[in-house]
């Protein structure tokens, strides 16, 4: 037993250790950028512009989902008129960041690791190696500097589309205005809110991206290894995102 649970540990920290060293190595080699234009706006469409249909949705029936589990319990003390800024607080700091997140992790990350094993397990990242290319410059900085400005941007686009869900439902199902609504949603909603889902979905950003290249770039054993580094990079990538939002809601709000 104590041979498993220290066999753990150390898979633990080897993993945490190499995937703290590429976002490093990834950091630095930002200031080349302007020579990977077109593979940083290749990554960006593919990861924000093509990820906006699933966002939009995923957002929408949220904000509805909510909006009608805790406005039909508040219409039954006459205080469905605040569900606005119940709404806005939750998905701005919480459920947006999250839930765009996973959607990029399942979606993106998934892809990621497995281009990326794919290329490791027949030898295409030796070969980039023996041209003097670096692989932690070509591959993996591109994708987690798109990943870290996109994935704001479309936690914002989907907060957004979560709150016009709730509008809808608010005034279809409870009898809440739009203007109601709105006025309510402003009147919570602060700068603080705001920032905090930024950073979430900023740090979020970096762990399912980095998460999964190292998975990938570290990936060996043909075809079984890549779905197996596959599974294992968008588990782990998950299980980050919701260790990382509790402790940045308590280091937040604690």
């Amino acid at each position: 037993m104590w041979s498993s649970i220290e066999s753990a540990f150390g898979q633990l920290f080897l993993v945490s250790g190499g995937v703290l060293m590429l976002f490093g190595r990834s950091l630095a080699e930002i200031r080349l950028a302007r020579r990977d234009v077109q593979r940083l706006m290749r990554q960006m469409v593919n990861i924000g512009v093509n990820t906006l249909p699933l966002a939009a949705a995923i957002g929408l029936f949220t904000g509805m989902i909510f909006a009608l589990n805790m406005g039909l319990p508040l219409r039954d003390y006459g205080a469905e008129n605040n569900i606005g800024g119940i709404l806005g607080v939750a998905l701005v700091r919480e459920l947006a960041p999250v839930f765009t997140a996973f959607i990029l992790a399942a979606r993106v990350g998934a892809a990621m690791t497995a281009e990326l094993g794919t290329m490791a397990v027949s030898d295409e990242i030796d070969s980039l190696r023996v041209l003097g290319i670096q692989p932690t410059r070509y591959l993996a900085m591109p994708r987690i500097v798109a990943s870290l400005v996109m994935n704001p941007l479309l936690t914002v686009y989907a907060s957004a589309t979560g709150l016009v869900g709730g509008a809808l439902l608010s005034s279809a199902y409870l009898g809440v205005g739009y203007s109601t609504f709105w006025t309510h949603v402003w009147r919570v909603v602060d700068l603080k809110e705001i920032n905090t889902g930024l950073i979430k979905a900023l740090t979020f950003g970096a762990l399912y991206s980095t998460i999964c290249i190292y998975y990938g770039l570290t990936t060996r054993g043909g075809a079984e290894g890549v779905g197996r580094s596959t599974t294992r990079a968008v588990v782990v990538s998950l299980t980050s995102i919701l260790v990382a939002d509790f402790l940045l809601t308590r280091a937040l709000f604690g």
